[in-house]
């Protein structure tokens, strides 16, 4: 219902375990219970749920950690900045899901 999160960065980044160049990227999450995986994907532009594996650059995993309280709306954020490095976070309901963001 909702325009992709896209992801723009001018600098190469090692997301978790992936090599990203600079450019720009639609990012999206698989959800299980043992943990999330973080799909960074090279086509933009997509409304919603569409989706195409072909496009991937590659997928990561994600660390986890239980909210303190349930956070109804999803939301992505960088947090615990310092220097070249960062995390990207996506939280909702009661899971933070979190990957680790290096510019190289």
């Amino acid at each position: 219902a909702n325009p992709a999160t896209t992801l723009m960065t001018n600098a190469n980044l090692k997301i978790g375990t992936l090599d990203v160049p600079a450019g720009t990227y639609t990012l999206y999450t698989l959800p299980n219970s043992d943990h999330w995986l973080l799909i960074i994907n090279k086509q933009t532009g997509q409304w919603g749920t569409v989706y195409n594996e072909n496009q991937d650059l590659g997928r990561t995993p994600m660390k986890g950690s239980t909210l303190p309280a349930p956070q109804e709306k999803m939301s992505i954020s960088f947090e615990n900045t310092s220097g070249n490095h960062t995390e990207l976070h996506v939280k909702w309901e009661k899971t933070d899901e979190y990957v680790n963001v290096t510019a190289q």
